[in-house]
């Protein structure tokens, strides 16, 4: 039943949580400290992401987490925003809806001199009324004009989460339909953001059937939205779009093979110059997402038959940039279980260090086959594994999941160095 499967993988993510810097890490930190200096230290970033909280009032049938580690009595993050500041001028704000972490957001804006780009997810559900809307939107706004004279111009890129899932239609304990997250609240953003010159709003959304053509802007979450700006007397205009750069397998029709639909621009026609920005990625098979029907969502197990006889595409990477959390954790984008310590324990230099110096972390990052061989010395599910990849992120996600298997991995890796 899905309530026990939904129990049985929040179990499990609870033990992967709990050996975050545990023994096998802390071993494996020893190695990689004792490696030689790998040349010039990492000092600057495309990208750094910032985690105050982990949690979500939701639970979408997709959501990769299902149980997240609590983070109540964290420190003053002023230390960790400068240091962040230093080294990069794109930040995200993460970790599941951030409504209740704003204030930490504004803080930021006003604490990162040389950033220039301050983007957070969210949910959208913060959207009830137009008036709550606008001023939250306003305090954004505001936020970035209260930077103080001279700094760089900075500003916000309000991602928000739009999709099948996030907008799914459900029957309440009553039996009658309703709404996840209402499209209403989602078109109240649409309606206010054009206002604010300093936010660029940008729709999240997962890619499914409606991907392979512009249907995708007829039907589905897109369409009703349409509907219902158009209720209020708002014209959208496509302004663009791109598809994917590899071809995709239709979830519905299997022999279908194609681009999709990945990026789009539009505007509404009141706000001609103020284009809204929506972006498309695939699901991966973590947590929840893990008991998707097969035709929900677009999967990208061919790459995964494909990356195993001819290795990764070219310039295709393992998204390896660190995240910071308020609780100190040191992690990377794409793999919130792969940690380099702690902020405020370790100390920022000494991650460093090893972000430049860690032979996992570099094998990672660049789809090394080799790891499959090691995760294999150590483990007998790689055929498992395999068949349940969604996509080589999602496999070399998998086999790093487990602590004692990235300090194998570790220790083989460095004996090669």
């Amino acid at each position: 039943p899905e309530a026990a499967a939904y129990r049985d993988l929040g179990r499990q993510e609870r033990l992967r949580y709990g050996e975050m810097l545990g023994p096998d890490d802390q071993e494996r930190f020893r190695i990689v400290d004792a490696l030689p200096g790998a040349g010039e230290v990492v000092e600057r970033f495309p990208k750094l992401g910032v985690v105050p909280a982990m949690g979500c009032p939701q639970t979408c049938r997709h959501c990769m987490f299902i149980w997240r580690p609590p983070m109540a009595h964290t420190r003053d993050p002023e230390a960790l925003f400068q240091w962040v500041n230093r080294h990069t001028d794109s930040v995200l704000f993460t970790g599941g809806d951030l409504t209740r972490k704003l204030d930490s957001f504004y803080r930021a804006i006003g604490s990162m001199r040389d950033v220039r780009t301050f983007a957070i997810l969210l949910n959208g559900d913060f959207a009830s009324e137009r008036e709550t809307t606008e001023s939250t939107l306003r305090r954004m706004a505001e936020a970035v004009h209260r930077r103080p004279a001279g700094w760089p111009e900075a500003r916000v890129l309000l991602q928000i989460s739009f999709d099948e899932f996030h907008q799914e239609i459900l029957l309440d304990a009553s039996g009658r339909l309703k709404e996840r997250i209402p499209v209403a609240k989602i078109a109240n953003i649409v309606e206010c953001a054009p206002r604010h010159p300093e936010i660029q709003l940008c729709l999240v959304h997962k890619q499914n059937t409606l991907n392979f053509s512009m249907e995708l802007f007829q039907r589905g979450v897109f369409g009703r939205l349409v509907k219902e700006l158009g209720r209020r007397r708002h014209q959208v205009r496509i302004l663009a779009t791109g598809p994917s750069p590899r071809h995709k397998r239709d979830p519905l029709n299997p022999v279908r093979v194609g681009p999709v639909l990945k990026d789009a621009s539009f505007v509404l026609a009141r706000y001609p110059d103020r284009p809204i920005l929506l972006t498309s990625s695939t699901i991966d098979g973590y947590g929840r997402a893990s008991l998707l029907e097969e035709g929900e969502a677009v999967r990208e197990r061919d790459l995964v038959h494909r990356f195993l006889r001819d290795g990764p595409n070219e310039g295709e990477d393992f998204d390896t940039d660190l995240m910071f959390w308020f609780n100190g954790w040191v992690t990377l984008f794409s793999a919130v279980h792969i940690a380099l310590g702690d902020f405020y324990r370790d100390g920022p230099e000494t991650i460093l260090q090893r972000y430049t110096k860690d032979p996992l972390l570099a094998a990672v990052h660049r789809f090394d086959r080799r790891l499959i061989t090691l995760y294999v010395e150590v483990r007998d599910d790689l055929e498992a594994c395999i068949e349940q990849a969604t996509s080589p992120h999602h496999l070399f996600h998998r086999i790093t999941e487990e602590a004692a298997v990235r300090l194998h991995m570790t220790r083989r890796l460095a004996e090669a160095c």
